[in-house]
């Protein structure tokens, strides 16, 4: 049992966060109901009624908490950025409750009694958080939540992932030492925070995960893994191992994501089968429902389009295009409507010298390829409508890797290395939209864009697609990086 408990402990934990912040909102509701009391002159406030109002608004406290990723950043984010995050969730809450309270006419839950609520509520929720942070600390000590963590790659960014694992105890990595391929180097152990960290050649890396029971191996550079680190994916996947690269790159990637994991961006991660098949199941259960139902909903603006793009240019109406996640994948027939002129692929190569980003990634600003209609749709990313077609006929998911054309791809001038570190890419299905569409869009050049998806992959959960999904809503409304 003390097995299965560790090996699931962020799961565990995230349930245990949950439960707290079901307390700290019941402790809320009965201390701001018993305040309430001292005010003189007051109506009765049923009970039935007061419960009514914990479990409501309790729901509309909870579910925007999990769409921003409060309980996601709870296992690994320190305490700081929890109270940034969860103060996002009370500042979107308290507008909501009070318009729905307002446009439904509900006379039944005295005001007095909500305004001590939401004024008690941050003080109970500080203090249920620096109890939840005393009791991983707590468990941390006992084994729970610790894993054994090899640094590959000795440099300046190494030792500054060190000293950012030493400041993060809530991480819970334990450093048992630092394999280098550089021969320059003295192999003598350093010291960080008063612990010695031992250097060791990369050839003992085999010897040294069997040793410590090493779980997690961290690469402190993009570039490292992709050009003759091979050898250490090669090992993480016959051994089971956890890869994750963490740079300054990724983070700024995470940043720039509203996606914040100071953890690193997973090249490899073991499978857990049964897990995984129930998570496909029921992310394939909610595209079809997600799909149909924005299909009908958006038939309007679909068939309005369809006039649009019919009057002004004629037929096809839809673009198709043969796409898939890595070079040399799975490919299938991608449909978008078609936002440029009919003959606008015999015209790629002439334009070539202007594309504006790299890799498979194909993007001119002014494309003089683009119909009138054309612009306003792809502004308004009205373009990527029919990948709903895709999303019904199972090609597809609503959240995903974003898939990149075959014809790109073949052109892409990459080590053999780099393809293989990325070939997790094809693990789950592409998306309509994903961390790279909330990142920048047609800002983020093509290597950005393949570790924004690694990252996805290893983290995605149906809370990190609710996250994706909310946050492309204003990207989309203000056309940010579309062109």
């Amino acid at each position: 049992m003390k097995q299965r408990i560790r090996r699931n402990w962020r799961t565990v934990f995230i349930f245990i966060a949950l439960i707290t912040d079901i307390v700290v909102i019941m402790l809320s509701g009965i201390l701001a109901y018993i305040v309430r009391g001292f005010f003189p002159n007051l109506s009765p406030f049923p009970l039935h009624i007061f419960s009514q109002f914990v479990v409501i608004f309790g729901f509309a406290l909870i579910i925007p908490a999990m769409i921003v990723g409060i309980y996601r950043a709870t296992s690994h984010s320190h305490i700081i950025r929890q109270y940034f995050i969860a103060s996002r969730t009370y500042l979107y809450a308290i507008p909501c409750i009070f318009s729905f309270l307002y446009i439904f006419r509900n006379d039944t839950i005295p005001h007095r009694f909500i305004i001590l609520f939401f004024l008690i509520l941050p003080f109970i929720f500080v203090f249920g958080r620096m109890l939840l942070n005393r009791f991983i600390h707590s468990m941390q000590r006992r084994g729970y939540g610790i894993h054994n963590v090899l640094l590959a790659g000795y440099d300046d960014g190494g030792i500054a992932i060190i000293h950012r694992f030493k400041n993060f105890p809530e991480l819970g990595y334990d450093i048992k030492g630092i394999v280098t391929n550089q021969r320059s180097k003295v192999l003598t152990p350093i010291e960080i925070h008063g612990t010695l960290v031992p250097i060791h050649p990369l050839s003992e890396l085999e010897r040294l995960v069997s040793e410590y029971r090493i779980d997690r191996v961290f690469v402190p550079s993009c570039d490292t893994i992709t050009n003759g680190y091979s050898a250490i994916l090669k090992l993480c996947q016959k051994e089971c191992i956890k890869l994750k690269v963490l740079s300054e790159d990724s983070d700024s990637l995470l940043k720039m994501s509203h996606v914040y994991d100071i953890t690193g961006i997973t090249l490899f991660a073991p499978q857990r089968v049964r897990i995984d098949a129930v998570k496909n199941l029921f992310k394939r259960f909610s595209d079809i429902v997600f799909a149909v139902a924005l299909l009908i909903l958006l038939s309007p603006l679909l068939l309005f389009t369809t006039a649009a793009i019919f009057i002004e240019s004629g037929l096809p109406i839809l673009f198709k295009q043969q796409r898939a996640a890595i070079k040399g994948g799975k490919a299938f027939c991608f449909y978008k409507f078609r936002s440029m002129i009919k003959d606008a692929d015999a015209m790629k190569e002439s334009l070539c010298e202007m594309n504006e980003l790299d890799g498979a990634l194909f993007k001119i600003i002014n494309d003089p390829r683009m119909t009138k209609v054309g612009k306003i749709i792809r502004k308004l990313s009205i373009d990527e409508l029919p990948q709903l077609l895709n999303v019904v006929k199972g090609e597809m998911s609503i959240v995903g890797p974003r898939p990149l054309p075959v014809v790109d791809l073949e052109k892409i001038n990459e080590s053999k290395n780099f393809w293989e570190s990325i070939k997790d890419r094809e693990k789950l299905k592409p998306g309509i939209t994903g961390l790279w569409q909330i990142s920048g869009r047609s800002k983020i050049c093509f290597r950005e864009m393949i570790w924004l998806d690694l990252y996805y992959i290893e983290n995605q959960s149906h809370m990190l697609d609710l996250e994706i999904i909310f946050a492309t809503i204003p990207v989309v409304l203000f056309g940010k990086g579309a062109y």
